[in-house]
């Protein structure tokens, strides 16, 4: 009933929408209670890879949509659950293993959480095949959930937690830095999450967060050495550079481990009519040039570099008003992703855009829009990432390009929990 209060005058929380549901290894009738009664009364199953144990598909009711996700993108399973969601499907996502041990499982919680899907994990026994840092994340006995939670079944007499590696600062703003911060915090370990300050209404990460510049490398070293900092995790914007480059000179003073994560270039494929270009203002020159209803997805501040132009009609997207001049004509959408391949693909028909403008960020949780482009044979005018980061200092920092990599590294550096 709406508005209904709990016993002790608080909300209830809102059903669960999707469960990520850990299955196998070994036969079907190994699987948890709870797994075989929400796979038997799903309305959508989706299922990873296809590595679910033999028979676990027979468990779906005949009336069920199964849909294999081995070729679908991040988004257009997205597009899948809403859709299920909008016909009052109960939502089961098949993991082999358990669903903590797949790349793809913070980039999805992810999305739920910004779209507000509500999600739960049903973890399952560990998988051989995937080796996402276990020890890290905890056993079979973690469930974390969509609420922001974690918990486990205690174990008493337990002895005391050994030592993690101390303090770790994570340089954040991105999906990247939330995931990992997200992952370690439900480890145990000790954590704290800076960002610049420059979005008003940033997502929050879990664990301690420092909102602020440091204000340099010099300042950036000294934060380190007085917060006895043992590992330095920078997991900005693949085009921030500056900080990128002062983390660096910062963990050569004070000799503390780093690790930079950055997410992976987008890769052209077949279909696609990209028009690679090194810098902004260079997107700017080939859009005057040649487009006139440009689609820009190049941040609140990227937008600025295409004042002055009276000729186009712009469709700017970006989550925060943009504080500096703008095109002449032009549409102003304030929205955050991520967003699904059909709902680009019907803004960008609607408003008859003939070029998206965007930089190489990266990452599954903004992709939706190249495919949208593929589908209606839009260019792409793609702004290149700035090259030679770290000229001036003396060795590139290690980088990974996965959170799960992030973790092995910790692991491989300091040990597991």
């Amino acid at each position: 009933m709406s508005g209904a209060t709990a016993p002790d005058g608080t909300p209830p929380e809102a059903p669960v929408a999707v469960h990520l549901v850990g299955v196998g290894p070994g036969p079907v009738d190994l699987l948890t209670v709870r797994a075989s009664r929400l796979i038997a009364m799903s309305g959508t199953c989706l299922h990873a890879r296809g590595e679910e144990p033999p028979g676990a598909l027979a468990l779906c009711p005949p009336t069920a949509r199964v849909v294999d996700t081995a070729s679908l993108s991040t988004g257009q399973i997205l597009d899948e659950i809403r859709a299920a969601l909008n016909r009052g499907d109960r939502v089961v996502h098949l993991f082999a293993g358990d669903p903590l041990q797949h790349d793809e499982t913070p980039a999805l919680t992810e999305i739920f959480a910004a779209s507000g899907i509500t999600w739960e994990l049903v973890p399952g026994i560990p998988h051989r095949a995937h080796s996402a840092a276990p020890d890290l994340v905890g056993g079979s006995d973690q469930r974390v959930d969509g609420r922001g939670r974690a918990g486990g079944a205690g174990r008493a007499g337990a002895s005391p937690t050994p030592a993690g590696p101390g303090l770790i600062l994570v340089l954040g703003g991105t999906g990247e830095a939330r995931r990992l911060a997200d992952l370690l915090v439900t480890a145990g370990l000790d954590v704290v999450t800076s960002l610049a300050g420059r979005i008003a209404r940033p997502r929050m990460p879990r664990g301690e967060v420092r909102t602020g510049e440091f204000g340099g490398a010099s300042e950036l070293a000294r934060w380190l050495r007085e917060n006895a900092v043992n590992a330095l995790i920078d997991a900005t914007d693949p085009f921030a550079r500056t900080i990128s480059v002062d983390a660096a000179h910062a963990a050569a003073a004070t000799g503390v481990p780093l690790l930079r994560l950055e997410r992976p270039q987008w890769q052209e494929t077949a279909g696609d009519k990209w028009i690679r270009v090194p810098d902004m203002q260079s997107a700017v020159t080939v859009v005057r040039q040649r487009f006139r209803r440009p689609m820009l997805t190049v941040g609140k501040h990227g937008a600025s570099a295409f004042a002055g132009d009276a000729r186009g009609s712009y469709l700017i997207r970006c989550s925060e008003p943009p504080p500096g001049p703008l095109p002449q004509r032009y549409l102003l959408v304030l929205d955050r992703g991520p967003f699904g391949v059909d709902a680009e693909r019907t803004l960008m028909a609607r408003h008859r855009i003939d070029v998206l403008v965007t930089r190489d960020s990266g990452g599954e949780s903004t992709a939706a829009k190249l495919e949208a482009a593929r589908a209606l044979r839009i260019p792409v005018v793609m702004v290149d990432r700035p090259q030679q980061f770290y000229t001036e200092v003396e060795a590139r920092p290690e980088t990974v390009h996965t959170v799960q990599d992030a973790a092995r590294w910790l692991v491989s550096r300091f040990g597991s929990r």
